[in-house]
């Protein structure tokens, strides 16, 4: 979304349900026109209200005598601009002048100067423009068909599903890939020029028909607008799913910080979304079979999205736990009481999850059906996916073989509060007899991936919304903060040494005791005193990576060592480095073995500061171990972020080599690092703690070794 230029708040029924329209760009001598095509496409969507064309030739185009101004059309809610890019400021200006209450712009080949533009007379005249570059809007309760290619979506079945796209193509795509549900509108957005993807959101959660959101969406401009939209939506308790395509920049930035590397692009993008409680899936597919579920389940309980599944084949049920586990959907355990009720029901078969109901020959009558009410019925449970063949390419005797157990899934369903989701083995289209109506308890989603991507989506969507951010404590505020600042801001291009290690202190990040100095004899007194071993580290603004040109001495056990170190350390960094600037040395009391953790956080410049957390130490771009939080973060999500981890398994104990080691330290490390970015916004751009070491027996977490850059001025 590009950046938000119009003036707040906007009014978008002169877009979305327009009384009267006037169209730019028909041609009475070229029916294929864009102009030509809405037109059209509003008639055979018997859209109630006026059309007026606007061509400076007159005459007769599509049935309607055009006049030749926009003078002559006088007020009209919506202007609908399809003419050359140069032309459309003037088209948009004119009908302003002439009374329009709004634009939609579907015109492409703007340039960034003529976006520019269009964005500036939107703010300055406080016209809602919609587009450009754009295929328009469908509003189908109210038979509004504002779209530039005829026939494309027509016909759009009504029902509680909005979706929101940049991308045109996407939507068609989803929409047409979506069964037994309807919507209530379909929106391009386009380039977003004024009119951007929350200014929508807002919309749809005042409209009563609208019960779900999909987005596809590019980019995001405005995130704290966007989040604001969302946290509404969710209040309405009106989920939305997100499928968002291309990707951040955020990684290509972080050039100077391991952070860049341990955190991917697609991880920051992923933080953003999950810390306003919007779900994010990564195709078309999932994007349709997730509003489908939503659609027919938003007032139902998912619970953790423990599944139960059943098939009536064993080979089914082992392809489902394996696109479970790739999913990251959780396979219910079952309790000992409906493990043993399921081998009753079906004796000498191998009972588990996912469930083959087929495998018994000595099964009673209505076995299917007992096992789906136990299933059900099992406290461990939340969703029950019942697993078909109901692919449309399936003959009618093929079809038939599973009407009955397909019924009694279906029965199960009316009988149950928790939701049941079908699923065909394949992700070809469904079988017509199979396709679930507006009325069907359950939807019958295309491919068991789909359908479990869905679930974990869907359950995510409804989760209820994440506690905020609390600040912690004693860390700095009002007029000690600017002070901070200020010290940042006057450090330049790098951020010294020192200056970094006041910050910490400030927010409460245990660091290791340390001392700088470019005084052999102060830094050896400092090391008897402070009691060895110890680790010498040089210290230079050129040298970020200090590893890197072996300038980190560790295990210096006598103050003759250090004297040794120290000579050898600096002779080899002046012929490997001689353009480093050398200001002396940290030297550092050397912390026992422990575990090494990473603490890392970029900022995007569109979305904001994450921060990650993961295996560190000299490895860590080869172990890639991350998860990420959006800043500023809770301990409860930071907590769910490293349950994600294989640093945080190692931390609950792994196969009797560590301990069960406290979570807490680390996780109050994290959280402070959020809130130190939050702070410095403008300032900070990465901040990288490497290694954090995490002591085995407390938990305390001491950052040894800590990295922060500043953000590039403009």
């Amino acid at each position: 979304m590009a950046e938000h230029t119009c003036a707040l708040p906007i009014s978008l029924a002169a877009v979305a349900k327009p009384a009267s329209v006037a169209i730019i760009g028909a041609s009475s001598s070229r029916s294929y026109a864009t102009g030509n095509q809405v037109i059209r496409n509003l008639r055979a969507s018997r859209y109630p209200g006026r059309i007026v064309v606007i061509n400076p030739a007159g005459g007769s185009i599509e049935g309607v005598d055009a006049v030749t101004t926009a003078r002559a059309a006088g007020p009209v809610d919506l202007v609908v601009v399809a003419v050359g890019p140069r032309a459309v400021v003037a088209a948009v200006r004119d009908a302003r002048e002439a009374g329009a209450r709004a634009a939609l712009v579907m015109s492409v080949g703007m340039t960034a100067g003529d976006l520019l533009e269009l964005a500036s007379f939107a703010r300055d005249s406080g016209m809602p423009v919609h587009g450009p570059n754009c295929m328009g809007l469908i509003n189908v309760g109210d038979d509004v068909m504002l779209w530039a290619d005829e026939g494309i979506l027509a016909g759009l079945p009504a029902g509680p599903v909005a979706l929101i796209s940049q991308s045109g193509s996407g939507a068609i795509f989803v929409a047409r890939s979506m069964t037994g549900v309807g919507f209530t509108h379909v929106v391009s957005t386009g380039s977003e020029a004024c009119i951007t993807t929350a200014e929508y959101i807002d919309y749809l959660v005042d409209d009563e028909a609208t019960g779900v959101i999909g987005l596809i969406i590019e980019s995001v401009g405005a995130p704290e607008r966007f989040a604001r939209a969302v946290a509404r939506a969710r209040e309405a308790g009106k989920p939305i799913v997100a499928l968002k395509v291309g990707r951040s920049q955020a990684g290509a930035r972080a050039t100077v910080a391991h952070t860049g590397a341990m955190m991917s692009e697609d991880g920051v993008v992923a933080a953003y979304f999950d810390g306003i409680g919007v779900p994010l899936v990564k195709d078309y597919d999932a994007l349709a079979a997730t509003l489908e579920l939503l659609a027919h389940h938003r007032d139902k309980p998912f619970g953790s999205a423990r599944v139960a599944a059943i098939t009536i084949s064993g080979g089914q049920a082992a392809l489902t736990a394996d696109l479970a586990d790739s999913a990251g959907v959780t396979l219910a355990p079952l309790s000992a009481e409906t493990r043993m009720r399921l081998q009753e029901a079906l004796p000498g078969a191998g009972v588990n999850n996912p469930l083959d109901a087929g495998g018994s020959e000595a099964a009673e009558d209505e076995w299917y059906g007992r096992c789906l009410d136990l299933l059900a019925d099992d406290p461990t449970v939340d969703v029950v996916l019942v697993v078909t063949d109901s692919q449309a390419s399936l003959n009618d005797v093929e079809i038939s073989y599973e009407d009955d157990i397909v019924a009694d899934a279906r029965a199960a369903a009316l009988r149950h509060a928790k939701p049941f989701v079908f699923a065909s083995s394949s992700s070809l289209s469904i079988h017509p007899s199979r396709i679930a109506s507006t009325d069907d308890p359950s939807p019958h989603i295309r491919g068991i991936g789909n359908a479990l991507t869905a679930i974990a989506a869907a359950a995510a969507a409804l989760a209820p919304a994440s506690k905020e951010a609390s600040r912690p404590a004693g860390i700095p505020h009002g007029r000690e903060l600017e002070e901070l600042r200020d010290l940042v801001r006057s450090s330049g291009g790098r951020i010294a040494n020192d200056v970094g290690e006041r910050l910490l202190f400030a927010y409460g990040i245990k660091t290791a005791e340390s001392l700088r100095t470019s005084s052999l004899e102060e830094a050896v007194d400092w090391a008897d005193a402070a009691g060895y071993p110890v680790v010498l580290k040089v210290d230079s603004p050129d040298i970020p990576h200090r590893t890197d040109v072996r300038g980190v001495v560790v295990g210096i056990a006598s103050s003759a060592a250090l004297r040794t170190e120290w000579a050898e350390m600096f002779e080899r960094i002046r012929k490997s480095r001689p353009d480093a600037a050398l200001i002396g040395a940290e030297i550092q009391r050397q912390l026992p073995a422990g575990i090494e953790a990473i603490v890392g956080a970029v900022r995007d410049p569109a979305i904001g500061a994450t921060v990650g957390v993961g295996l560190g130490g000299v490895l860590v771009e080869l172990l890639r171990d991350a998860e990420s939080v959006f800043a500023p973060a809770s301990p409860g999500a930071v907590k769910a972020a490293l349950g994600k981890t294989r640093l945080g398994r190692l931390l609950d104990g792994y196969r009797g080599i560590t301990p069960t080691i406290d979570h807490g330290p680390l996780i109050d490390t994290v959280v402070r690092v959020s809130w130190l970015m939050q702070d410095f916004s403008g300032l900070i751009a990465e901040l990288e703690a490497n290694p954090v070491l995490i002591d085995p027996e407390t938990g305390r977490a001491f950052a040894v070794d800590v990295l922060l850059v500043p953000t590039p001025r403009a």
